[in-house]
């Protein structure tokens, strides 16, 4: 069973710290220390810093954080920051790894921020958050699935990372958590930048990379080329923008980062079978 606790002042942490969701809105600043289990750490509003096993880390609005086990962690955040924790036992995450893999080790994560995007993750953590705040009665009913849907995301996620990596040969720690790093800052890059004329020279230049291992190392982790990425995060703006605005077609694909409104349908068209009017009319 999952435990829920609200907390608004400086938790005190007493009880056991697994399989437990922890929702706080902080009406004044805090700084705390505890040891945890594994943890991941969202924030829907505000900044958090995290320090722990000699890292400073922050966290900012739709980033989150995954902590491993048994970690000293200090915790610091301004008054108005709203957060999710998700506390997960190891006994919880060795069952889900040992059924997802045949690996005997001990699951690692790589402790780095990352952006909620797309994937599953960042669905659990949009859906979890929307009922916590809006439908206490659905997430009270949902609870432990979602609990279990999201401990089970993080880690699929994180044994695709390893075997990507095992792929291309890199088996140190520090090494993938490094390159892991360069992903994820490129795809909070594309993200921040979609609407722009972004190329893979832009893209080189401004992470700090060159464009060949870029290029190699985002394909081979992240399953497409950088500029394919980029495309998708387009496409997905501009279906929001079909559906939920009255905007013409031609303000949505230049907004979008689209150069034309040829353009645009072609690739709309490609990757949906509709063109961005027909997809407009069957919604």
């Amino acid at each position: 069973m999952v435990k829920l606790e609200e907390i608004t002042t400086t938790p005190t942490f007493s009880n056991q710290l697994e399989n437990k969701i922890l929702y706080a809105k902080h009406h004044d600043d805090i700084s705390i220390s505890y040891t945890s289990t594994y943890s991941l750490k969202y924030v829907i509003e505000g900044t958090k810093h995290y320090n722990f096993n000699n890292q400073d880390i922050k966290i900012t609005k739709n980033q989150y954080l995954i902590i491993n086990n048994n970690s000293c962690i200090t915790t610091e955040a301004k008054k108005g920051t709203k957060g999710l924790s998700f506390f997960l036992s190891p006994k919880l995450i060795e069952e889900i790894y040992k059924y997802h893999t045949s690996n005997t080790s001990q699951l690692e994560f790589l402790e780095v921020t990352q952006k909620k995007s797309s994937n599953q993750v960042g669905f659990l953590l949009d859906k979890i958050t929307h009922l916590y705040e809006y439908n206490q009665h659905d997430f009270n009913r949902q609870m432990d699935n979602l609990f279990i849907r999201i401990s089970e995301a993080i880690v699929q996620e994180q044994t695709n990372i390893d075997t990507k990596f095992s792929a291309l040969k890199i088996v140190k720690h520090n090494t993938k958590k490094e390159l892991f790093k360069l992903i994820s800052v490129t795809k909070e890059y594309l993200n921040d930048n979609s609407s722009e004329d972004i190329s893979l020279d832009t893209i080189s230049r401004d992470i700090g990379i060159s464009k060949y291992y870029l290029h190699r190392l985002f394909t081979e982790i992240n399953g497409n080329t950088p500029l394919a990425y980029l495309t998708s995060i387009r496409l997905v703006k501009a279906k929001n923008r079909l559906r939920y605005s009255k905007d013409s077609v031609l303000q949505i694909a230049i907004e979008c980062g689209f150069d034309n409104t040829s353009y645009f349908s072609n690739v709309f068209k490609k990757h949906t079978g509709f063109s961005p009017s027909q997809y407009r009319k069957h919604l």
